[in-house]
């Protein structure tokens, strides 16, 4: 099973590839602004595990919420390859990719998940402790900071820039401060592969969460 993914949801793209033996390797930093990028570095890495593009089985990829350009652009070329090469994608919400893979350091029944949309205004999402595992407890939201409610907030993943920090850690006392890696989108895209959890190209659009607002 080779799973190729793409993280665009940050400032920059990343690519990789998980082979049938194993080997996972990957390009980072891509310019989110290039849409050229894309395949020169995907035909390098492919070139470096000596694969085809005929040999990939499925695209994983984040969906959002984060950079609009990087997530347009993103989607974008992985509908290309779905559609030439007839594979499906594996969709993966930016909150879980940045939420699964710290989940074990986790010991407060609540979760909140805050991703930087611009200025001081943050996608937010929260997470539950219910029948031994964490569930959304609300749609995702854009919201303010300054209209983040200080109570029961428990333990913050935070995604954004150092200097809204001290607003953020005024909402909790645990926070910490996430990435979303592509490596990530590797793990959880062979795992949602082998549980079948793949989509069409067919009406699959970023995860923009709100509409962007330059006023707030």
């Amino acid at each position: 099973m080779n799973i190729f993914a793409i993280e665009s949801s940050s400032k920059k793209c990343s690519i990789a590839i998980h082979s049938n033996n194993g080997v996972h390797e990957s390009f980072d930093g891509i310019d989110n602004d290039s849409a050229t990028s894309l395949p020169i570095m995907t035909e390098k890495i492919l070139t470096t595990l000596s694969l085809e593009f005929s040999d990939l089985d499925a695209i994983a990829i984040s969906m959002g919420p984060g950079s609009f350009t990087g997530l347009r652009v993103g989607l974008s070329y992985a509908k290309g390859l779905s559609l030439a090469l007839d594979i499906p994608i594996i969709p993966i919400s930016t909150f879980d990719l940045l939420l699964i893979p710290n989940i074990k350091h986790i010991e407060d029944e609540v979760i909140s998940v805050l991703i930087h949309s611009h200025g001081t205004t943050v996608y937010q999402s929260r997470y539950i402790f219910k029948n031994k595992t964490y569930v959304l407890e609300t749609d995702p939201s854009s919201i303010s900071i300054n209209n983040i409610s200080h109570e029961n907030n428990g333990t913050i993943m935070y995604c954004g820039p150092e200097h809204l920090l001290n607003s953020i850690n005024e909402l909790s006392s645990k926070v910490h401060i996430v990435i979303p890696s592509v490596s990530d989108v590797v793990d959880i895209g062979v795992k949602n592969f082998d549980l079948l959890k793949t989509k069409s190209i067919n009406n699959l659009v970023p995860n923009y969460v709100g509409s962007f607002n330059t006023s707030k």
